[in-house]
């Protein structure tokens, strides 16, 4: 451990003594994505008990091995925004000194407060903490120590916005901090903000402008008051002046990051990400490796973005100018327009419009609307439409793009980071996503994720040894009971009637002719109708076999929560054994009593 980890973590543990006089601090919380109480448990049971369906434990079982993606910001080939973290899942594993720094302008008191309650506020109050108001009040508040405000924007908008899940160890977003005001520094000696072989007259005025009103300022008392820090942010925006057009300005005149273009030093770094903390812009947790990891929350993320007009980062926006389709004259067109230098290599002119405060969609606009409809069909988006639909269906498809190629061992894991959207027949994002090529692929990928589902997150053996007509799951579940399932993926609700007699009857009675006994049968499909409910208790009268009808996002939330529970155990699927709907909160039920 470092000096400065050492005095880091000594300062939060005094901080906490003095804010709370008692309670010990847990660095190592564990957590679930919900909590279930007793107060959830309803009356009812399951008609037979789990452990008479659980299937025998072996002499020698072999331990469970666990795979390589325990959490969801590990999931391969996910999109970039489901790998971020929210302020419910953030809220259980952060230290005790940072939920009272960020819950500390929010309530009246935190006096008597222990750590279970502090994260039940932070999840119960998500959307109030995060609320639009809220969040840009503490965002535009302008810090009185020039300093501190230069590292606090540094942070916000220059590291963590623009890392793929907004989230860093805390010693890498040191690093980076530091690398970028060296970086910066080092351009400044070599400004060419005024070269009038690169910029337009326009551009070289408003920036010979500000400079010197930027000047002024800092001539009285050698310092940016409140009053003059608000004034160059609003002369910024009248004259196009970028946030990094300021920062450069602001070094060749050796005024930045800090007086005679000096860099801050690692505890001027921690002083701003605790005050960061304090206005409830930047969090931090503890992840499974008890690694400091600093965040900002996605529903915070969402706020700041359009505010800082941040479309694309920037990964995505080279991405999106890498396009076969955007030649080198389109980057060229759209450097002219914005007063910026047109020549030089394609890499070279895609590097400085990512630089630069140019948003994808005016890069869009230039773009004619029949190319931005060979791009999106090219990627197999829908292609129809108005040229702002077109442009804003491409950013949607380059913002969701994951920053690294991610494998994976089992091709179904990547079908199962899509489960809900192959149970809905989401055609659309399933094509943006490249999760499936043609429409007949849903059905198939939607059926091997389920089995993904039973087989790593619940740990059932699935038996494969029927190749009789079957249900698309089956597991013997002890002697010759088995559980059997069917996956049905459509775009609105599942009508029951449909399959009932004709197809799942004739799955049940050919167990039976085999001398089998089902004891469950799962029905699978993003919704049913409310008529289905009534069909599958009518079937439990008149055979007595169970139709359990579980909802897509239900069952993926029971296989997510009892595989992050980390047991060796197989999942009770006695616990399916029931005759009802199964939505989210059913499931929610459901794990209670596993």
């Amino acid at each position: 451990m470092t000096e400065h980890e050492d005095a880091s973590r000594k300062e939060e543990t005094d901080e906490q003594s003095a804010a709370q006089g008692t309670s010990n601090e847990n660095s190592d919380v564990a957590t679930k994505d919900s909590t279930i109480t007793a107060e959830n448990i309803e009356e009812s049971e399951p008609t037979n008990s789990a452990a008479e369906l659980q299937e025998p434990k072996k002499k020698v079982k072999k331990k469970r091995r666990r795979r390589r993606v325990t959490k969801s910001s590990e999931r391969s080939l996910a999109g970039r925004k489901t790998l971020c973290l929210g302020v419910a899942q953030i809220a259980p594993k952060m230290l005790k000194t940072v939920k009272l720094r960020v819950l500390g302008r929010y309530l009246d008191s935190t006096r008597g407060m222990d750590e279970n309650d502090l994260t039940q506020v932070l999840i119960k109050d998500a959307k109030k903490i995060s609320a639009k108001k809220r969040i840009l009040e503490s965002f535009h508040e302008i810090d009185p120590d020039v300093d501190r405000r230069n590292l606090k924007e540094i942070i916000v908008h220059v590291v963590l916005l623009q890392e793929e899940t907004y989230s860093l160890e805390e010693h890498k977003l040191e690093e980076k901090v530091l690398a970028y005001e060296k970086a910066l520094v080092k351009r400044s000696k070599k400004l060419d903000l005024f070269d009038s072989k690169k910029h337009d007259e326009a551009r070289i005025r408003s920036c010979d402008i500000y400079k010197t009103v930027l000047e002024a300022a800092w001539a009285s008392e050698d310092d940016i008051s409140l009053d003059e820090a608000n004034l160059l942010r609003v002369l910024r925006a009248r004259l196009g002046i970028s946030s990094e057009d300021h920062r450069l300005i602001s070094a060749s005149i050796r005024k930045f990051p800090k007086d005679r273009c000096a860099i801050h030093a690692l505890d001027e770094i921690h002083d701003a990400r605790k005050e960061l903390q304090r206005e409830g812009l930047v969090w931090s947790y503890r992840d499974e490796n008890n690694n400091s990891i600093d965040i900002i929350p996605a529903e915070i993320a969402e706020v700041l973005r359009p505010e800082l007009k941040i479309e694309l980062q920037g990964v995505n926006i080279s991405r999106l100018l890498q396009h076969d389709f955007i030649t080198v004259s389109d980057l060229q067109d759209v450097l002219k327009s914005h007063q910026m230098d047109p020549y030089g290599q394609k890499s070279e002119l895609i590097d400085r419009i990512a630089e630069s405060d140019v948003l994808p969609s005016q890069i869009l606009e230039i773009i004619d609307k029949a190319k931005l409809s060979d791009m999106c069909r090219s990627m197999e988006l829908r292609y129809s439409g108005t040229k702002q639909e077109l442009i804003e269906r491409l950013i949607e498809f380059y913002d969701d793009l994951s920053f690294e190629e991610r494998t994976t061992e089992d091709e179904r894991e990547e079908w199962f980071n899509n489960y809900e959207l192959l149970a809905s027949r989401s055609y659309a994002d399933l094509r943006a996503k490249k999760v499936i090529k043609k429409d007949l692929d849903i059905e198939h990928k939607f059926e091997q994720a389920t089995d993904f589902l039973f087989e790593e997150l619940l740990n059932l053996k699935i038996d494969n040894s029927r190749k009789v007509t079957k249900a698309d799951g089956r597991i013997i579940v002890k002697d010759r009971q088995v559980m059997l399932w069917d996956c049905k993926s459509v775009e609105d609700s599942l009508n029951l009637q449909d399959y009932l007699e004709e197809q799942f009857d004739q799955y049940l009675r050919q167990e039976r002719e085999k001398g089998f006994e089902p004891v469950a049968f799962l029905v699978i499909a993003p919704l049913f109708t409310a008529n289905s409910v009534k069909l599958a208790h009518q079937y439990k009268a008149r055979t007595n076999w169970d139709i359990a009808l579980i909802q897509s996002d239900a069952l993926k939330l029971i296989a997510e929560h009892w595989f992050e529970t980390g047991t060796e155990q197989s999942f009770p699927v006695g616990l399916f054994n029931r005759t009802e709907l199964i939505d989210k909160d059913r499931a929610e039920f459901l794990l209670s009593l596993a």
